[in-house]
């Protein structure tokens, strides 16, 4: 028997672009789902499932029920996210390309997405039963709607390299027992003037180390998007809404590479092969068709306080040494500009297939973060000629300056690894 309904009507805000796919590749490779209107939503499927994989097995439980090993009714119910404003939508290409930098054949790709600024709404409804604790199930929902507004719970495609990041603007909740019914038989779940304000509680545990790394352009840098405009230069730096940005899947190569450089470093007695790389940052494989998503999340970056300057340019003859027969182009770059690179690493994390702390892995970050620092790392295409190249300012690691040189002195590298 019912003893208890609770309704929350939520409010989210996208503060990274938005990509959930509907299957099919008419304008890209990957088109938004549109409802029959031709508006962008997010299906009720994608939250569920993003939800319950925020939540351990016991928590998983409260809303995942069964009767004789079976599944049941969920006593959860989520709708579908609406979005209620205005909103861009645009076409993100890119290439896949190895660990030299050079393009894998056939890796050309474009997706559609939702800029940021996107506001949405959704509701959930919980049903507690006699045997159910509502409080057991308010937690859990707490918990939910915490982590995703922390930014620990991100929604759609390429969610670990900067998009589907949102937050909660508004949140209301509804309780009904036997004791308002009559205010229950009345009750508008659409309306949120019918809901009270609900404030969400602080969770005690975090799911993340967030390292934040603040960095000054020393000059230029060319992660292109093509024009197809008649007139315009033949390439800009990429941008959202605009604004020039650097994707998480820029800065995901980059680390990437070095990473694996000094985890070799440091086995160098040992044979090692790939698997803790793939544990931290996953992998695709086309061939045997495995996968699995990368549990380092790098978000994607604004470039803030950049001049944008256009320059011409001549292809050169490699072998001659003169200019190549009608290769003139334009470019749009831009330059002197300052970012803040966000990474989030899991707590705990494999390190040769042994789930440990990420002591390692920080490590190993730490020693990248510092050839950056020292220009031996260079993001993007044309380094070259000096492309791609900062100073870092600053570093914190959970809000907290972050002295690397101590660090790296003073881990125990044998306590952490072997």
């Amino acid at each position: 028997m019912i003893k208890e309904k609770i309704y929350y009507y939520v409010e989210i805000e996208t503060l990274s672009p938005l990509s959930i796919g509907n299957g099919d590749s008419i304008l890209t490779d990957h088109d938004l789902i549109r409802d029959g209107e031709g508006t962008v939503f997010i299906p009720a499927t994608s939250l569920a499932g993003v939800f319950l994989h925020s939540l351990n097995a016991d928590e998983q439980k409260i809303i995942l029920k069964e009767k004789d090993n079976e599944k049941i009714l969920s006593p959860l119910f989520i709708s579908d996210a609406v979005i209620q404003n205005e909103y861009t939508t645009s076409i993100r290409d890119g290439i896949h390309v190895d660990e030299n930098k050079i393009t894998i054949d056939g890796a050309k790709y474009d997706i559609e997405i939702v800029e940021s600024g996107a506001i949405l709404t959704f509701r959930m409804e919980a049903t507690i039963r006699d045997n159910d604790s509502s409080d057991e199930m308010e937690k859990v929902i707490n918990k939910i709607l915490y982590h995703l507004n922390e930014g620990n719970i991100l929604i759609g495609m390429k969610s670990k390299r900067g998009f589907g990041k949102v937050k909660v603007k508004e949140c209301y909740q509804k309780k009904f027992t036997k004791e308002n019914l009559d205010e229950f038989l009345s009750f508008d779940i659409f309306d949120k003037q019918k809901y009270d304000v609900y404030t969400i509680q602080k969770e005690q545990k975090t799911f993340y180390d967030i390292i934040k790394v603040s960095l000054k352009q020393l000059g230029g840098i060319s992660i292109r998007s093509y024009s197809a405009q008649a007139g315009d230069v033949d390439f800009e730096h990429i941008k959202s809404k605009q604004t020039p940005i650097i994707p998480g899947s820029s800065f995901n190569g980059l680390l990437r590479k070095q990473i694996v450089y000094y985890h070799k470093l440091l086995h160098l007695q040992e044979k090692i092969d790939n698997k803790s790389i793939d544990d931290w940052f996953g992998f695709v494989e086309e061939k045997s068709k495995q996968a699995q998503a990368s549990r380092i999340i790098i978000e994607e970056s604004t470039l803030n306080h950049a001049k944008e300057i256009t320059l011409s340019r001549t292809k050169i003859n490699r072998f001659s040494g003169g200019s190549a027969n009608r290769a003139l182009f334009n470019e749009r770059v831009e330059v002197n500009g300052d970012t803040t690179l966000t990474i989030r690493i899991p707590k705990q994390i494999k390190v040769n297939s042994i789930e440990k702390n990420n002591q390692y892995l920080l490590l190993l970050l730490a020693l990248t973060i510092k050839d950056i620092d020292n220009g031996f790392l260079a993001l993007g295409g044309q380094t070259a000629i000096g492309r791609g190249l900062f100073k870092v300012m600053n570093v914190t690691l959970n809000e907290e300056e972050w002295n690397l040189d101590s660090f790296i002195e003073n881990t125990n590298l044998e306590g952490v690894v072997l």
